[in-house]
C-alpha cells in the first residue's frame, strides 16, 4: 500500500471512527475508536454497532472514514492483529494505508419521510428563466417532507422555488434517535418534480453539522435499511 504523506492528517487518538469491510464500494456501517498509536500503527476499538460486534481476522481488508483538519476522510487499510486487553477487543491496522478525501454522499442514503421546517439564510443561485433582480426573500420559511437522507445531505419536495447555491437553516426529526436535529445547509440542485407541477424538488448537503448529529443520522438510517430489510425478508416467505 502507499505510504500516507506528511500532511494527510491521521485521526486523532479517542476519535469517533466509522469502518466499512473490504477495500472498496460501500459505506460505513459499525463505528470504532482510535485508542493508540506506534510509528506504524494504528489500534482501534472493535467496531460495533447497536451492540453487534464486527468479526475480522488478520489481513481482512477496511476502510475509516473520519473529520479532520476541516475536511471528510477514507483511509484504507489491512487488520494487522487482533488482540484483547482487560477482556475488550482491540485491533491493530497497518498505518501505511491510502488516505483520500471523501464525498459525504458515499454515505448510504435511505429513502424515509421526515417532517422538516427550513429557513432560508441566504440566496446565492440564480432562477432559472427569472431575471437576477427577481425579489426573492431571505429569511422565508419552508415546510417540507423529506424524501430522502444521507449523513451528508437531504433530498425533500417543497412548493418554494429555491436555487443551487442557496444557503438554509434546516430542522428535522429523528422518531426514537435523540429528537431534532438542525444544521446549516446548501442546495445542491433543485428542479420541478415531474410529478406535481406545483412542487419542486430540492436536495441539499449538511454544513457544519456537528459530528454526533451526523452520527445519530447515520445510527437511524442504518436502523431504518435493518429494518427495511426485516419486512422483505417477512414478505418473501
Amino acid at each position: 500500500m502507499p505510504a500516507t504523506s506528511p500532511a494527510t492528517p491521521l485521526p486523532r487518538l479517542n476519535q469517533r471512527l466509522e469502518v466499512a469491510t473490504g477495500d472498496r464500494g460501500g459505506s460505513a456501517q459499525y463505528f470504532s475508536r482510535l485508542v493508540e498509536e506506534t510509528a506504524d500503527t494504528l489500534r482501534i476499538s472493535a467496531p460495533e454497532f447497536e451492540g453487534e460486534t464486527l468479526d475480522l481476522r488478520e489481513g481482512s481488508p477496511m476502510r475509516l472514514w473520519y473529520t479532520q483538519g476541516g475536511g471528510y476522510w477514507c483511509m484504507k487499510t489491512v487488520v494487522r492483529t487482533v488482540y484483547e486487553r482487560d477482556g475488550e477487543q482491540f485491533l491493530e491496522l497497518s498505518r501505511g494505508g491510502d488516505v483520500h478525501r471523501a464525498q459525504r454522499r458515499n454515505h448510504v442514503r435511505v429513502d424515509v419521510s421526515l417532517l422538516l421546517h427550513a429557513r432560508v439564510e441566504q440566496h446565492v443561485g440564480e432562477l432559472e428563466d427569472e431575471p437576477s433582480d427577481s425579489p426573492r426573500i431571505t429569511g422565508e420559511r419552508v415546510k417540507a417532507l423529506t424524501r430522502n437522507i444521507s449523513g451528508g445531505g437531504i433530498n425533500f419536495r417543497t412548493p418554494i422555488k429555491l436555487a443551487g447555491g442557496d444557503k438554509l437553516v434546516v430542522t428535522f426529526y429523528l422518531p426514537e434517535h435523540g429528537g431534532d436535529i438542525t444544521s446549516r445547509a446548501k442546495v445542491v440542485h433543485a428542479h420541478p418534480d415531474p410529478e406535481r407541477p406545483d412542487q419542486y424538488i430540492i436536495a441539499c448537503s449538511f454544513e457544519r453539522m456537528q459530528i454526533t448529529d451526523r452520527e445519530r443520522i447515520i445510527r437511524f438510517l442504518f436502523f431504518r435499511q435493518r429494518e427495511l430489510a426485516g419486512r422483505k425478508k417477512v414478505m418473501s416467505r
